[in-house]
C-alpha cells in the first residue's frame, strides 16, 4: 500500500513539474511574443498540430505554414536577384573585354584616340553616351580638345575625384562640358577613372558618360572600369613610347 502511494505521490509531482515548465513556457512566450516570428529554425521544427484539435491550433498551424511561404518567397526573390545580377555582371565583363581588344588593335596613336573619344567606338561597344580622354595642362587651359583629348587645368584630375583617388561612380549628374562637349546634355550618370601614363606625364581621366541615371551610381564594383582604364594606359604609354607608371 505504501509503495503504491509513493508512486501515485512521484506522478503527481511529475505532473506538477511539467505544468510548471509549461506554464512558465507560455508566459514567456507572452512576454516575447516577437521569438516565433523571427525564429525560422524554431517554427520549421515544430510538429505541425492536427486540424482536429481546435480552433486556436488551427490558427498557430497556419501561421507556420505563411511563415514558411514567405520564406519560400523571400528566397525565389533573392534568387532571382542574384541571377540577374549575374547576367548583367556577365555583359558587363564581355563588353569591356571587346573594347579592351579593340583598343590593342589601334594601328597609330590618332586611331586609338579617335576610338576612345568617337560616340561610334568605345561608346557604342560599352552601351553607353560618351567616352572621353582628358589630361591636365601646365598652362590652365581648359575645355578644348586637342586630337580627341580634352584638357583640363592644373589639379583638375584630383579636384574632380577627389585628392588621390583612383575612381570615382555618380548616378543622377548632369554631364559636364568641361568632360563631355556638346554630348555633356545627353549625360546622366558617370565613371570616372585616374589615368596614371607615365611618371613624365600628366593626370589623366577616363570619363564614361551614361545615358540612364542609374547606369553609372555608386554601389558599383569598379574592377572592370580599372581594367579599361590600365589598358588605355598601356596603349598610351605604347604609342607614345614612354616609360611605365611606378
Amino acid at each position: 500500500m505504501s509503495q503504491q502511494n509513493d508512486s501515485t505521490g512521484a506522478q503527481r509531482i511529475a505532473l506538477a513539474g511539467s505544468a510548471i515548465a509549461a506554464d512558465e513556457v507560455k508566459a514567456y512566450l507572452r512576454q516575447h511574443p516577437e521569438l516565433l516570428a523571427n525564429d525560422a529554425d524554431l517554427i520549421a521544427s515544430l510538429v505541425p498540430p492536427s486540424q482536429s484539435t481546435g480552433r486556436n491550433v488551427l490558427d498557430m498551424q497556419q501561421f507556420m505554414i505563411g511563415r514558411l511561404q514567405s520564406q519560400v518567397r523571400m528566397l525565389r526573390d533573392i534568387q532571382s536577384d542574384l541571377i540577374e545580377a549575374t547576367s548583367l555582371n556577365s555583359i558587363a565583363r564581355e563588353q569591356v573585354h571587346a573594347a579592351a581588344l579593340k583598343l590593342l588593335d589601334a594601328k597609330s596613336f590618332e586611331h586609338l584616340i579617335e576610338y576612345v573619344t568617337a560616340p561610334d567606338g568605345l561608346a557604342r561597344m560599352l552601351g553607353i553616351r560618351a567616352a572621353t580622354i582628358c589630361i591636365e595642362t601646365a598652362n590652365g587651359v581648359s575645355g578644348i580638345g586637342i586630337r580627341g583629348v580634352r584638357v583640363l587645368e592644373p589639379g583638375g584630375v584630383d579636384r574632380i575625384l577627389g585628392m588621390g583617388e583612383r575612381c570615382r561612380l555618380a548616378a543622377n549628374v548632369r554631364g559636364s562640358r568641361g568632360l563631355y562637349g556638346n554630348l555633356a546634355e545627353d549625360v546622366h550618370s558617370e565613371a570616372l577613372v585616374r589615368l596614371d601614363v607615365s611618371p613624365g606625364s600628366p593626370p589623366g581621366l577616363l570619363a564614361l558618360g551614361g545615358f540612364d541615371p542609374e547606369q553609372f551610381h555608386p554601389d558599383q564594383a569598379v574592377d572592370l572600369l580599372e581594367f579599361l582604364a590600365h589598358v588605355v594606359e598601356r596603349c598610351v604609354r605604347q604609342w607614345l613610347d614612354l616609360p611605365p607608371a611606378r
